[in-house]
């Protein structure tokens, strides 16, 4: 299958201008507001289980703040932790609800159990390893956990062997008796893996499609890894696991990555034996190759949210930019290098996404031969994901149909 759901891409084609771009461009959910190192995005908090009502009042609390701060021109960085601080005011919020939750059953408690994980996931981001996101991650873990005995099959905490170091993930089973076809699914650079759970709740999990929630390289419990090292690492160690397990079909694999999980599913695509890709958003190479004076023009929480998981936090970002050219498809020797790819791949970005352009997106595309693209026509960094998460659940839905009717 070669069909390609957009305008024509080389109509679309874009010289990847660095100077053109502006900072809110590279925010993958969200806007920037001035005086603000974390975006704003009320339609995915509240997509996520937010309440509209206490996300404002924590927003007001933390404007509100007068400690001393990391960026003494941004309100959102208090140094302490206490009221102001961001990620204390999250973790109140998400204790708050946690506690309402005890009261309630069924599908009411499940989605204030929802509610608690998005303030804790919220207040942990960008993942900079410091005590007070710390703090707020480790929260949204027990969380997810809580959430996850929930379903018909509760949520496992697994451990993936990743070359010589151990990872943890989330494995979700729907209900009945398997072997089950199986979704990899990672974020980008600031998302961690606690934002899967309504992947699987609401799209996955009644197609009888299993789940293994992984974090990249230098997020999460992956933060003990680096970027550098491999930017698939994890979803190959997830894949070895999933050979091993007697509820995974194993020639029904998919990965599935967005952003800077969009890069690893797309190296997946060249290295791993996996049924299908789903590479989202995902910077191939030109992003990789910019100069440090291009890098300092991102967002401070972009470039921060980068170094870290580069293990390069505090460092100058001359010390990153000699590291991510590392990271580029092209360079590695896989994009661009003549072979061709028949594993299936599914593209979804947008026609002006500043970290993955589309002149990028044609290298991968000419090493496919098998592939479906749906560009949307609007700016910013990856589309949302209340359009994407339905489209990659059908599209790997319709392989799975497609491998089985070829037995």
């Amino acid at each position: 299958m070669n069909r390609i759901i957009t305008p024509l891409l080389s109509l679309l084609l874009l010289v990847f201008q660095p100077a053109l771009a502006q900072p809110s461009d590279f925010y993958e959910e969200g806007e920037q507001r001035e005086g603000w190192y974390h975006s704003y995005d009320m339609e995915t908090w509240v997509a996520k289980g937010g309440d509209p009502a206490v996300i404002e009042a924590v927003l007001e609390r933390i404007e509100a703040s007068e400690g001393a701060k990391h960026h003494p021109d941004l309100v959102d960085t208090q140094i302490e932790y206490g009221p102001g601080n961001w990620s204390y005011e999250w973790v109140q919020a998400g204790d708050a609800a946690h506690r309402e939750s005890s009261a309630l059953d069924g599908d009411a408690r499940l989605q204030k159990l929802l509610e608690a994980l998005t303030y804790y996931s919220t207040g942990s981001w960008p993942h900079l390893g410091r005590s007070d996101d710390r703090r707020a991650y480790e929260k949204s873990v027990q969380m997810y956990l809580e959430a996850g005995k929930m379903l018909a099959i509760p949520v496992e905490h697994i451990e993936l062997d990743v070359g010589q170091n151990t990872v943890k993930a989330y494995l979700h089973l729907p209900p009945g008796e398997g072997p089950f076809p199986l979704v990899i699914n990672s974020f980008g650079s600031d998302v961690s893996k606690e934002d899967s759970f309504e992947l699987f709740n609401l799209e996955l999990s009644a197609r009888n499609i299993a789940m293994l929630a992984v974090d990249m390289p230098g997020l999460g419990e992956a933060s003990h890894l680096s970027m550098a090292d491999g930017s698939d690492a994890v979803m190959e160690g997830a894949l070895n696991w999933a050979r091993s397990s007697a509820a995974i079909e194993n020639d029904q694999v998919y990965i599935v990555g967005g952003s800077f999980g969009g890069n690893a599913a797309a190296r997946a695509f060249y290295r791993l034996p996996v049924a299908g890709v789903v590479s989202m958003c995902g910077p191939l190479h030109s992003p990789f190759m910019a100069p440090p004076e291009f890098l300092d023009q991102l967002p401070l929480l972009t470039i921060e949210g980068v170094k870290s998981r580069y293990k390069v936090l505090g460092e100058p970002t001359s010390t990153l930019a000699s590291l991510t050219p590392n990271t580029s498809l092209v360079q590695q020797g896989l994009m661009a290098s003549g072979q061709q790819v028949s594993t299936p791949l599914l593209i979804i970005t947008t026609n002006r996404d500043p970290v993955a352009p589309l002149e990028d997106l044609e290298m991968l595309l000419a090493d496919a031969s098998n592939k479906e693209v749906i560009v949307l026509d609007q700016d910013g960094h990856c589309p949302p994901r209340t359009a994407r998460e339905p489209i990659i659940a059908r599209w790997v839905d319709d392989q799975i149909r497609a491998n089985r009717n070829q037995l």
